[in-house]
């Protein structure tokens, strides 16, 4: 087997457990890998840490998968890892009591780095972000089958990732029968269709789903406006729970479609409405009328990919939350989400800050979240915790 050997003083977070070997920490590469060869890591000393698959166009050079160097990444290998993963969300998260749509292997948060699979009903979608997992792509999907067996299994690639990592794919069908028409799940008691040819990511942001639950308690005899409401998931749920009334906001035409869909499925077409616009757009018009609302959820999409686009988000964030503020009640309360890894959480809160003070209203922060626990962190990769969920109250 080649390897990766590292330089010196690169291998204390490895020996610790961290799972990321980087470019940047590489003295050598010995052999002639290919990419997505399974190599075994070693440091300075030629000790060795563990294996992972090569990743040469990447900046994360290597994701350590075993601390053996001695396995085979066949069948049983994956079979066992999956049947690990399922279990956590079967028998110790009880996911299946309240929702069907849920994740089943979190990459580096199940020790299968640089794959997704997330299950919607009988559905299952995939996702490979390393050319090494997307090598083993037959062998993956033989053991979804075996462990999980689902009805069908969908491919979502992401295209900017699958660039970087040198090879390319498809969305589609993978395996099974094709659907009729997009399935349905239901998440605490609310049902959603799942777009699994056109949706963003996997089709389904089941990452929200307990800060949707918490949003719903708070819903009651409230008049709600839901940004990037994309297919409706914190509007419905706060419809379905006795908000007054629910408006939500997104610049996709298809997501609406799918929302319009979903309020349907839900019997709330009289609670709920959709429009399509820009949210700065929206929430300067609202503040023009002198609209307000009690609840006001902000949660756009990523909008730092990585720490070069850092700078930019975070002015965004901010002009986002100085808008929303303006439309929230005096003792109104404001939802704020963050899925961008980059941005850490105390920079996320100074635009929240920042935005409050510029607009001269106080904010009381009432709860932090983050990503639902199918969508584990490892303690040694913190880097895994990438979605930030603020609740505050505004005076």
């Amino acid at each position: 087997m080649s390897r990766v050997v590292l330089k010196r003083g690169r291998a204390k977070p490895l020996w610790r457990g961290h799972p990321w070997v980087f470019r940047e920490s590489i003295d050598r590469v010995e052999g002639a890998p290919e990419a997505g060869d399974l190599l075994t890591v070693v440091d300075d000393r030629e000790r060795t840490i563990g294996c992972g698959f090569f990743s040469p166009g990447s900046a994360i050079a290597l994701r350590v998968l075993s601390r053996d160097e001695h396995i085979e990444t066949d069948l049983p290998f994956f079979e066992k890892r999956l049947a690990r993963a399922l279990r956590l969300r079967e028998d110790t998260l009880d996911l299946p009591v309240f929702t069907d749509a849920y994740r089943i292997v979190h990459s580096e948060g199940d020790y299968l780095p640089g794959l997704i699979v997330d299950r919607f009903g009988d559905h299952v979608a995939v996702q490979f972000s390393t050319v090494g997992m997307h090598r083993r792509r037959e062998t993956i999907l033989d053991a979804i089958e075996k462990v999980v067996g689902p009805r069908a299994i969908h491919e979502r690639p992401d295209r900017r990732i699958c660039s970087l990592e040198g090879f390319e794919a498809r969305p589609g069908l993978l395996r099974g029968e094709q659907p009729d028409g997009p399935p349905s799940v239901l998440e605490h008691g609310v049902g959603f269709r799942v777009g699994l040819a056109t949706g963003q990511k996997t089709g389904f942001f089941a990452d929200q789903r307990d800060n949707r639950h918490r949003i719903a308690t708070l819903a009651r005899e409230r008049s709600v406006l839901d940004l990037h409401t994309y297919t409706g998931g914190f509007a419905l749920h706060a419809a379905v729970n006795g908000a007054e009334d629910v408006l939500g906001i997104d610049s996709s035409g298809p997501a609406l479609a799918y929302a319009a869909e979903n309020a349907m499925l839900n019997n709330l077409m009289s609670t709920v409405r959709f429009e399509r616009d820009d949210a700065r757009n929206a929430l300067n018009r609202l503040h023009r009328t002198g609209r307000r609302f009690d609840l006001v959820i902000c949660d756009p999409p990523k909008l730092a990919p990585d720490r070069a686009s850092l700078k930019r988000a975070l002015t965004v964030y901010r002009d986002l939350h100085l808008r929303a503020i303006r439309v929230v009640r005096p003792g109104g309360l404001l939802a704020a989400s963050c899925c961008s890894g980059a941005v850490q959480e105390s920079e996320f809160e100074e635009t929240l800050r920042d935005a409050a003070y510029d607009v001269g209203r106080e904010l009381q922060i009432l709860a932090r979240g983050g990503q639902a626990p199918d969508h584990p962190v490892l303690a040694t990769c913190p880097e895994g915790r990438y979605l930030k969920f603020v609740l505050a109250a505004v005076g």
